[in-house]
């Protein structure tokens, strides 16, 4: 990913974090943003050179064209080297057709060169797509949150 990249990914992503903390019930909108932002701050300090934070763009193989995101961190987890997938996104319009898993699998690729011996992630459980795709390539589930509503609102 080139700063030219990086600069509206991160604010995407902020923007697209703190919404869905929002849908999933974990954050209130006024709060949202303001936490969104200091998370990716915390994560990415020094932007894309921040330490162990692997940013890529993704590009069709014929045309070129950015495709999709992906973000993959390195991080210590149960006494091993996880890779740990903080982002990723198929561009609109380019959805349904293969890049979403060919992204994961790439991914899953360099956090295995980069020296990881597992890659985690986290979905929210609304996104149904994404964790139809993760089952497929082999991911379970290892923790599981659940919520019941007590009012309607």
């Amino acid at each position: 990913m080139t700063q030219e990249e990086f600069d509206p990914f991160e604010e995407s992503g902020i923007r697209d974090f703190a919404q869905q903390k929002i849908i999933s019930g974990e954050w209130s909108p006024e709060e949202a943003l303001e936490r969104s932002r200091a998370d990716h701050e915390r994560l990415l300090p020094d932007g894309l050179k921040s330490p162990d934070q692997h940013l890529f763009t993704v590009r069709d193989a014929a045309s070129g064209e950015a495709v999709a995101t992906l973000w993959l961190a390195l991080r210590p987890r149960g006494g091993r080297t996880e890779g740990y997938i903080y982002d990723i996104e198929v561009r609109e319009g380019f959805r349904g057709r293969g890049y979403g898993r060919a992204t994961m699998l790439a991914g899953i690729e360099k956090a295995r060169e980069l020296g990881a011996e597992a890659v985690g992630l986290h979905v929210f459980g609304h996104n149904a797509t994404a964790r139809a795709l993760y089952q497929s390539l082999g991911f379970v589930e290892t923790n599981i949150s659940m919520s019941l509503a007590l009012y309607d609102g």
